[in-house]
């Protein structure tokens, strides 16, 4: 072989890592960063607002559904509740259907509670099923203490959905795991539940395309 085919086949060779590299990359998508709600359908008269930097949500029903969907990947919302035991919720891997109740929540989906409080059956950052085959959770709530801001400071939900496993951590601490998540695809969302939050960032974190 000589040293231009040698040099070739290196070439060659580069361009097919490259190649492999960039199609299967993690890739940061950016539904809300405070500026408007492009990325976003609002459902069953949801009242969102993007103002002052902030995505609010002001009371009411319906939810915040995003016009892309995802499968594998790491969601990351900030938000802050701005009353004692407001109200609402994170949905991933969600159908874009709804119920016809008068709420308008989805009906085909999970919801990563985000309601202020860390007691109850379903206390923040625990899983609720909409619609959706069930599954299998269990949730650290000594760990929820520990992570828990009072009303008014901000909170960061990290939540992974990766095949049929799916993990939820507030601030750093990992409050809720769950196996046999069935439904492997849909969007995100966010529920209007009479409650009144602030979101600063909606960020979707992709995970690298698997090997067929």
């Amino acid at each position: 072989m000589t040293r231009y085919q040698i040099h070739h086949l290196l070439v060659l060779v580069f361009i097919s890592v490259l190649t492999t590299a960039t199609t299967h990359a993690s890739q940061a998508i950016r539904l809300f960063e405070g500026e408007n709600l492009d990325q976003w359908v609002i459902e069953n008269d949801g009242q969102f607002v993007a103002e002052d930097g902030l995505l609010k949500l002001n009371g009411g029903t319906g939810w915040l559904r995003s016009k892309d969907t995802f499968d594998d990947y790491t969601l990351v919302v900030e938000f802050r509740f701005l009353e004692e035991g407001a109200n609402s919720g994170i949905f991933v891997r969600t159908g874009p259907t709804s119920n016809d109740d008068g709420k308008g929540w989805p009906n085909d989906g999970y919801q990563v509670q985000c309601m202020d409080t860390t007691s109850g059956e379903t206390p923040l950052a625990t899983l609720i099923l909409y619609g959706a085959p069930p599954f299998e959770q269990e949730s650290d709530l000594e760990a929820l203490e520990r992570a828990y801001r009072p009303t008014g400071e901000w909170h960061r939900f990290e939540i992974t959905c990766r095949g049929e496993k799916l993990t939820v951590k507030l601030n750093d601490e990992t409050i809720t795991r769950c196996t046999g998540i069935k439904k492997l695809n849909g969007h995100v969302g966010i529920q209007g539940e009479h409650g009144r939050l602030e979101f600063r960032r909606v960020t979707v974190i992709t995970f690298p395309k698997r090997k067929k």
